[in-house]
């Protein structure tokens, strides 16, 4: 009998519930399809899609959301996804209590959810990440089978599942992405360890890209306790200095501008021409809709009003002119490792496009930070390396 992920047999006829697929999931296979021979593709397909099926169940299987203490009537959601489950899933072969509970050194990964419009924000917005993520780690499972990998996926309290309240919408205002950072640290203090030695030791990778990257960056900074932590970041987005002057109601930024005007403009064109972004936002809202069916039969319900989504859309306005006025990241205080898109016009300069045009690729990020520039815009998507997680998951099961 075939073995399973952990050297035992697998189980026959597990199937898995089903009952949600990302957008990120059709257009995954949809990449795969173009890049692999005909011969091929069904076999790879049914591969991968295993895969994005056992993790898709995990997000819906652990999707909650988080009510703030510190600032009541302010909720975003999150889920977590724990590797060894995935990996049990797509085996047919699902972990037990008892092997979960054997489980020893822990990694943890939190990956922030960048910029979206509102009712967008949720997990269910990066997932593309949370694929490659996931699918990246499975080899660590491998060569250390009772090490505990888990991913958190934190949504906006801007989203469908979230809420904000005046008093957030000010802070905001006043304190900037810190609001932000503040939050999301109430929150994991309550998932990381208590004992004050296992958290000093804990190894933990923050992850954001776009607006993401400044909320990993600010969070971070919640935690100093915590030595063993790295920050990674692609295409950070509003991350400049803050500009000299000033109004009261718009900053007057010329690469905060850039930023906003040009990602809305790139964003366009990915839509009307990028075959990836136009099969994933295809099904976005179709997705989003699916999933809120199948967490109310959870009792999840989207935090939805006239009134809510008034304050909602006041929070939107205050990020967009918090990533127009800048927020340098924190390259210092802690290890970071930055993937620049040389070509993304959110924020390429003369430097960057001089550093493309003579083969030059890393550049320097801060003290305890490791920078790289490829060739890519603001749009390099993790999720346009189906060839990559096949490689993996092939050698993972291999």
């Amino acid at each position: 009998m075939e073995e399973g992920f952990d050297g035992l047999p697998k189980k026959e006829n597990v199937n898995l519930p089903g009952k949600w697929r990302s957008s990120y999931h059709a257009a995954a296979l949809h990449t795969l399809e173009k890049i692999t021979d005909a011969a091929e593709i069904q076999p790879k397909k049914e591969k991968l899609g295993r895969y994005l099926d056992a993790i898709d169940t995990e997000v819906t299987d652990n999707f909650e959301v988080f009510e703030s203490q510190k600032h009541p009537g302010v909720r975003f959601p999150h889920t977590s996804i724990s590797i060894s489950k995935v990996a049990g899933l797509a085996q047919n072969h699902p972990i037990s209590p008892d092997q979960e509970a054997a489980l020893g050194e822990k990694l943890t990964y939190v990956i922030f959810t960048p910029f979206s419009p509102q009712p967008g924000g949720g997990p269910d917005d990066v997932m593309n990440a949370v694929y490659d993520r996931v699918i990246t780690v499975l080899p660590e499972i491998k060569n250390h089978p009772a090490k505990d990998i888990t991913v958190h996926v934190l949504g906006l309290p801007t989203s469908k599942w979230g809420s904000v309240s005046q008093e957030w919408v000010r802070g905001l205002e006043k304190d900037g992405f810190s609001q932000h950072g503040k939050l999301y640290a109430e929150f994991l203090r309550t998932v990381f360890p208590q004992n004050q030695i296992d958290l000093q030791n804990m190894r933990i990778r923050f992850y954001g890209s776009s607006m993401g990257s400044i909320l990993a960056s600010e969070t971070a900074k919640q935690f100093p306790e915590i030595w063993n932590k790295r920050v990674l970041v692609d295409v950070p987005t509003g991350t400049h200095k803050p500009p000299f002057i000033t109004t009261k109601h718009f900053p007057l930024s010329p690469r905060g501008i850039q930023a906003a005007t040009m990602f809305w403009a790139e964003a366009r064109l990915r839509m009307w021409f990028d075959d990836l972004v136009r099969t994933a936002f295809a099904g976005k809202k179709k997705a989003r809709e699916e999933l809120a069916g199948v967490l109310r039969e959870r009792g999840i319900i989207p935090y939805e009003s006239e009134a809510e989504n008034m304050l909602k859309k006041d929070a939107f306005w205050q990020e967009i002119k918090l990533l127009i006025r800048g927020t340098p990241l924190d390259t210092d205080d802690f290890r970071s490792y930055v993937v620049q898109g040389i070509l993304d016009p959110a924020t390429i300069t003369p430097k960057r496009a001089l550093s493309l045009m003579i083969g030059k690729k890393l550049f320097k990020a801060g003290n305890r930070s490791f920078g790289i520039g490829i060739n890519y815009s603001h749009w390099m998507d993790r999720g346009r390396w189906v060839d990559r997680w096949i490689r993996v998951i092939e050698r993972y099961e291999s």
